[in-house]
């Protein structure tokens, strides 16, 4: 297995959001500022030297990075806009200045806000790689991409296939992930499924509202304002939490955030889902209202212990960081060599890098 120590990447420069600062109670309906804020938590607990990029007010998790300020945005971020091109121009002012003053002159670049970041040139003035991680948006910019599913994966596939043709070949899936100690099993549950998600109509929260309807059980919907504790209790009391997206999802959070609680959910039966929930173990992956019905009745049969051990199998921090550290190798051994580079091996270990 990888360790940090053989990850010979030097800095690792980390793009963050161009609106928000890193601040997950300030913005805890934020997937992207979320994203950002693991990212460097795994950076940090890996032992990895990194620099983030934000705005003003943002917190690094833990320590071992160091926070670059760009200064207040001058209003919302669009593509093309004014403040994407002053966002641009600050970044690559900072960017420079860092990375023409390493002392090791190695590092990679990490872009975790898609085409916020694609105008930036100082990565291909130092030749230094840009990895696109944690890619859940429908569209990609960098070489090097990091899908958190391969659901999601076929669909920048299906709509971009003739412009990565190229690139394809050094692609790789590594799922989202979470720090198991801040989820846990509650033995007092209260009486409520729950609905925990933007209040949008591709989110599917009509769907729960009718089941929970039908099957007489009260549902607590909530679109935002919930982090930390309070989070973690509201899904952990769940007898079951639903994510009956309409679309295809990338990956969905909170599944696995009530996974990591124990908790059963039941989501719909395409995208991300079908790797993230084992149907009957973890909870139901539907497509009729008998589905969802039976599967709302049949929650309290599931073995919570057993939910949250998947999950942290395969979606904590721990379990995740070995591909990541493995892929950042990877990346720099390619971006050289390309794709006859030598040992340039994207798995942490001979059994994979899906943490099964």
């Amino acid at each position: 297995m990888r360790t940090a120590s053989q990850c010979r990447v030097g800095c690792v420069h980390v793009l963050g959001h161009p609106s928000r600062p890193l601040d997950v109670g300030a913005a805890p309906a934020d997937a992207q500022v979320f994203n950002c804020r693991n990212f460097c938590l795994l950076l940090s607990r890996a032992g990895l030297r990194f620099v983030y990029y934000g705005l003003p007010g943002s917190r690094l998790p833990e320590s071992g990075g160091e926070l670059v300020e760009i200064g207040e945005a001058t209003g919302p971020w669009e593509y093309g806009n004014a403040w994407h091109r002053e966002y641009t121009r600050r970044l690559d002012a900072a960017l420079e200045e860092r990375v023409s003053t390493a002392q090791d002159g190695r590092g990679i670049v990490v872009s975790l806000y898609g085409c916020a970041q694609a105008d930036i040139a100082t990565p291909e003035r130092f030749g230094l790689p840009v990895i696109e991680a944690m890619v859940g948006y429908d569209h990609c910019w960098a070489p090097y991409r990091v899908f958190p599913s391969y659901a999601h994966q076929h669909v920048i596939y299906g709509k971009f296939g003739d412009e990565l043709r190229e690139s394809i070949w050094f692609d790789t899936v590594i799922p989202h992930f979470l720090d198991p100690v801040e989820y846990d099993i509650i033995e007092d549950k209260g009486d409520y499924a729950l609905f925990l998600g933007r209040d949008a109509p591709d989110k599917g929260g009509a769907i729960a509202a009718d089941i929970c309807r039908r099957a007489g059980v009260p549902l607590r919907m909530i679109h935002d304002g919930l982090s930390g504790r309070d989070k973690t209790e509201m899904l952990a009391r769940a007898v079951a939490v639903f994510m009956p997206t309409v679309y295809v999802e990338p990956f969905g959070y909170v599944a696995v955030e009530a996974q990591m609680c124990g908790v059963p959910v039941l989501t719909t039966d395409w995208g991300a889902f079908v790797e993230t929930v084992e149907h009957g173990r973890t909870g139901f992956r539907c497509r009729t209202a008998a589905e969802f019905l039976a599967g709302l009745a049949a929650a309290s049969d599931l073995d919570p212990d057993y939910i949250r051990a998947r999950a942290v199998r395969r979606y904590s921090i721990q379990a995740v960081t070995p591909a990541y550290l493995a892929y950042f190798d990877f990346v720099c051994k390619v971006h050289r060599n390309g794709y006859y580079a030598p040992e340039a091996l994207r798995w942490p270990s001979h059994a994979g890098a899906d943490g099964a």
